[in-house]
């Protein structure tokens, strides 16, 4: 089965677009960026799609080729990627429940909630229920449920949504640590790259909005299994302590004006490149192991959202 899966994933890998094409299509108009999207992945989406559905069709078309490697999964290793994908269920939760605090009609949000190939859910209908109590009894996902209902009783009928979005984010963050713990070394380098990402750049994020460090504690989930909480106190506190985070990068060799220029927007840009190297690793060192399942679906994150903004930046100049 693991041979199958290298074999379809290097067709796939073939059909992704590198760091260079991206590049070289940085100044290119739309018209010229579609044309080179029609040998991917995304060809048989955007194919007459119109210009103002393009990045959602691009998401479409992410989402149905990573759909594909999951025939060939069952049990524990469905599980994992499953969590893996469980960012685009919260993605989609976080714009229905957005819909519903600011009283969004359901057909001027339908067209940014994604159908899941691998969820037996129909979005479209939980968007047109009547309300977030209503909402959430009808999630067919217990601890969805529990944590969506204790942040539903302590905001009320306040029209916010971040204590929504950061549940859901924890949630996502929590799934991945609890199968990081079960993986072997070519998952576990993946999964800690891209779960440290998001804790480091929330813990920043949170401390530029005031939150002070107890309070951004209790917003993430338990990050203790790859970094105790002295040592995120010291990185996140200290005002040279972020320098930190190069040792939970693969390699040494970071660009160290990157570092040098630290922002939250930096740091991610060092670990998503940190992410090509882990990646490539595990192609090597694991081919027919699970890690290179997970990495796949990693880079066509990377690639999707790069693709995304040079498809918005086209249309802006059009």
């Amino acid at each position: 089965m693991y041979a199958y899966l290298h074999a379809k994933i290097r067709a796939k890998l073939s059909r992704m677009l590198s760091a260079d094409d991206i590049e070289a299509l940085a100044g290119a108009d739309l018209d010229t960026l579609l044309q080179r999207l029609k040998g991917t992945s995304y060809a048989a989406q955007i194919i007459e799609a119109e210009d103002a559905r393009i990045s959602d069709r691009l998401g479409s078309g992410m989402l149905a080729d990573v759909a594909t490697l999951l025939m060939s999964l069952g049990g524990k290793d469905r599980d994992l990627i499953i969590s893996v994908l469980a960012r685009f269920r919260v993605e989609n939760l976080e714009t229905i429940i957005s819909a519903h605090i600011r009283r969004v009609p359901a057909d001027k949000v339908k067209e940014y909630v994604f159908t899941l190939p691998w969820e037996q859910v129909d979005y479209f209908r939980l968007l047109g229920l009547p309300g977030i109590d209503a909402l959430i009894k009808e999630l067919p996902w217990p601890n969805y449920q529990r944590a969506l209902a204790a942040v539903h009783r302590q905001v009320g009928d306040k029209e916010v949504t971040f204590p929504y979005d950061v549940e859901l984010d924890a949630l996502y963050l929590q799934q991945l640590l609890s199968q990081y713990k079960w993986q072997g070394a070519d998952v576990k380098e993946i999964l800690k790259n891209r779960i440290m990402r998001e804790i480091f750049s929330w813990a920043f994020r949170l401390k530029g909005y005031g939150f002070s460090f107890p309070e951004t504690i209790n917003l993430l989930p338990d990050f203790r299994p790859l970094i105790s909480q002295e040592e995120m106190r010291g990185i996140v506190e200290d005002a040279e302590g972020w320098r930190g985070i190069t040792r939970y990068l693969s390699s040494e060799r970071t660009d160290l004006k990157l570092v040098e220029e630290f922002s939250a927007d930096r740091m991610e840009q060092l670990f998503d490149a940190d992410l090509l190297r882990v990646v490539g690793g595990a192609f090597v060192t694991s081919p027919f192991g699970l890690g290179i399942v997970v990495g796949y679906i990693y880079l066509k994150e990377l690639e999707l959202a790069r693709l995304v903004e040079l498809v918005e930046r086209a249309r802006v100049r059009r």
